[in-house]
């Protein structure tokens, strides 16, 4: 049987075992007239203490197959420590003054308060940042305040009152509201074009505030078009011959666009004698027993070859937002490439949806820093200064906004879909990005980020309100149930409605939001 299946019945088993043996304890309780409307006590023992405590460990054994997320563990386990704080209580009392009946009270305030947790960690899996440990503490408090004024009144009374301001006041649901508030907007980030969308998504979405955004993901398509071959002393097909070359074999973009040009101009290649490939800044070759460099002025200045004469015609074309590449042969300059790609129509409108989304976007480009301002103001986003070379975009995020927590939207490796990442220093090297993927959309669905952090603020709202109003409901139910206005029996009751009205926030908010799909696109409301 599948390790999920079990684990779902053993759930059942506890759970269903814990609700008998409490419904056993109500029955031979002298508190049945008041839990069971018409019923007849049958005997008032130590019994019902006895199996109001079997009830809690069955629910305790519940609780363990329930979840893994170490969030959920605290509340459970401050609920059981309170449970049997009541249990306690409850079996020293008996031999007072206080008598049976407020003795079985005690226990039976144990015994809901673990059934009650369990349902909810049922329902509302525990997920998230918020761990309900505070809400625990205010209850706690509450209880107490009740208690130590009763005494004062009615010191018989004060026991009973705490148990039930405690009972009232305790935050069962806490620790999943947003669980549940990822749950509602989930399928509205699936309108919006979004899947995989990761546990966690929203609220890294909703905290962030840079975004950088792969040069990769605003091109329409990874092929590069030579548009400028200037030779300074030979022929520009001769250029175009000693370029292409000492590019054979390499898979780059750059190779593939010189090949294709030489191919069209008819331009006869040569295999190099040896190629050594500079990542992010280009090829050293040795062809025809010279060497032959093309790549980037920081390849020349490291090889200590003289650029001043090709820098100063780069210049023009780098403010067109071109990649321009020096070719060197023999330790001296011969000429430049001009190469651009084709931007997506799309990326503009996205960087500045982004923005009215309150997101920094950054773009990362292994170009000159000419080039990397010129398509930065093209597409309305910031550069990333100072790549270092062969750098991804998320190595350079972490180095230069890692205080900020940015968010990262690259291509997949096979150039199918926009992929949005988040990172965190690895445990191995804190030098190195340690990446997750929060969400993935297809290559046609680049405007479904600014909605996914539409959403995510809408979602972050939505599980702040619901917190505060059910926390500010469950005081108020507190102090009436320690002034003795409100019965145990209401404790059920207020888990309903508290449920009731967590499904009326989340109709609310994604009722108040009209989602129009315009392109596979969902653009937020006016």
């Amino acid at each position: 049987m599948p390790t999920q299946t079990l684990i779902v019945l053993y759930r059942m088993f506890f759970l269903g075992g814990s609700a008998c043996i409490f419904v056993l304890a109500a029955l031979i309780s002298d508190l049945t007239p008041a839990l069971l409307p018409g019923g007849t006590p049958l005997s008032g023992s130590i019994s019902v203490p006895v199996l109001c405590a079997l009830s809690c460990l069955l629910a305790a054994l519940c609780l363990a197959f329930s979840f893994p997320d170490p969030t959920g563990r605290r509340l459970s386990s401050l609920t059981f420590a309170a449970s049997c704080l009541l249990l306690g209580a409850s079996l020293s009392f008996l031999p007072t003054a206080i008598g049976t009946a407020s003795s079985d009270l005690l226990a039976f305030s144990a015994a809901i308060m673990m059934i009650l947790r369990v349902l909810a960690v049922w329902v509302l899996p525990p997920r998230g940042e918020r761990c309900g440990t505070r809400e625990a503490f205010v209850s706690s408090q509450l209880s107490i305040l009740c208690c130590g004024l009763w005494l004062a009144v009615d010191p018989i009374q004060a026991p009973v009152a705490g148990a039930v301001c405690l009972l009232l006041s305790w935050p069962y649901l806490a620790d999943g509201i947003n669980a549940f508030a990822d749950k509602v907007y989930h399928e509205a980030a699936k309108a919006a074009g979004l899947r995989n969308v990761a546990p966690g998504t929203f609220t890294k979405v909703a905290t962030a505030r840079d975004i950088v955004i792969d040069k990769a993901a605003v091109m329409s398509g990874p092929t590069l078009t030579v548009t400028n071959v200037m030779a300074f002393d030979n022929d520009p097909r001769t250029l175009l011959a000693v370029a292409a070359s000492a590019e054979a074999g390499s898979d780059h973009p750059v190779a593939h666009a010189l090949r294709q040009l030489a191919e069209q101009w008819q331009v006869d290649l040569k295999h190099p004698d040896r190629i050594d490939p500079a990542p992010g800044l280009g090829v050293v070759a040795l062809l025809g027993g010279q060497t032959v460099v093309v790549g980037t002025t920081d390849l020349l200045n490291k090889l200590k070859i003289d650029s001043f004469t090709a820098d100063a015609i780069a210049k023009s074309l780098e403010a067109d937002g071109k990649t321009v590449l020096r070719v060197a042969v023999g330790g001296r300059v011969v000429g430049v490439l001009g190469l651009e790609g084709t931007l997506r129509q799309d990326a503009g409108v996205a960087g500045m949806a982004l923005r009215a989304e309150g997101l920094v976007p950054w773009l990362y480009s292994g170009d000159s820093e000419k080039t990397r301002q010129a398509l930065a103001e093209m597409l309305g986003l910031e550069p990333v200064a100072d790549p270092k070379p062969g750098e991804s975009a998320s190595e350079a995020a972490f180095r230069t906004l890692e205080d900020h927590n940015p968010l990262v939207l690259t291509l997949s490796q096979d150039r199918t879909s926009f992929e949005l990442r988040s990172f965190r220093p690895s445990a191995s090297d804190e030098t190195t990005p340690e990446t997750t993927l929060l969400a993935v959309s297809s290559t046609d669905d680049i405007g479904a980020f600014p909605a996914l952090k539409e959403l995510a603020m809408r979602r972050t709202a939505l599980a702040v309100h619901a917190r505060r109003f059910l926390s500010g409901l469950s005081v108020m139910c507190g102090i009436c149930g320690g002034l003795l206005l409100l019965p145990l029996s209401a404790t059920p009751v207020l888990f309903a409605v508290n449920l009731a009205i967590l499904w009326g926030f989340a109709r609310f908010s994604v009722a108040d939001r009209s989602q129009q799909v315009v392109n596979n696109a969902l653009i937020a409301a006016n």
